[in-house]
């Protein structure tokens, strides 16, 4: 089976994850997607505990079909590193073929990640746009929305409709999270 492993923090998970994750399935031949909840990225500060961004990415994705959330980061080392994921999930799933799906920034980005050329050389790596000038056939548009923005836009007492799934904007909203 072609399984995608989409990673991040999703912080909060949002329509341009879910577009791609989508797309992807579309266009590509995956059977599933993986969307690897980062509890602690080694390059990011600060992010909502990972059991509420579990619970935002459950309600994100409910009833969509074959994109799962992969919780396997949770009980592995802190910080996480892609490169020990991949190994840990290659040990357990050795019948699958796993492609990884980053963006274009990060992609640009990638060889100064712990052992990158380990994750070069096993793993085909789908790409996003990030900037329009990175659009291709597969991608013909840019998923125009980021984590980034979505807290700015809370903090900013400014609406995150359209940019969320209704139910992720609820919670988030009633929760009152990324107002601190």
């Amino acid at each position: 089976m072609n399984i995608g492993l989409y990673f991040g923090s999703f912080n909060p998970i949002h329509n341009g994850h879910i577009s791609i994750a989508q797309e992807l399935l579309k266009k590509r031949e995956l059977n599933e997607i993986w969307m690897v909840l980062s509890p602690q990225s080694p390059v990011k500060k600060s992010t909502l505990n990972k059991e509420i961004r579990l619970s935002l990415m459950e309600i994100g994705l409910r009833g969509l079909k074959n994109i799962t959330i992969s919780k396997v980061e949770f009980n592995m080392p802190l910080p996480n590193y892609t490169s020990n994921t991949l190994n840990k999930i290659l040990k357990d799933y050795p019948n699958e073929n796993f492609k990884i799906i980053m963006g274009h920034d990060n992609y640009e980005n990638i060889s100064s990640w712990k052992d990158y050329q380990f994750i070069l050389d096993n793993f085909e790596i789908i790409v996003y746009p990030r900037e329009k000038d990175h659009i291709t056939n597969e991608f013909p548009e840019v998923f125009d929305v980021s984590s980034t923005q979505i807290r700015d836009n809370i903090k900013n007492n400014k609406s995150i409709t359209d940019l969320v799934p209704i139910g992720v904007e609820k919670e988030i909203l009633e929760k009152k999270y990324f107002t601190k």
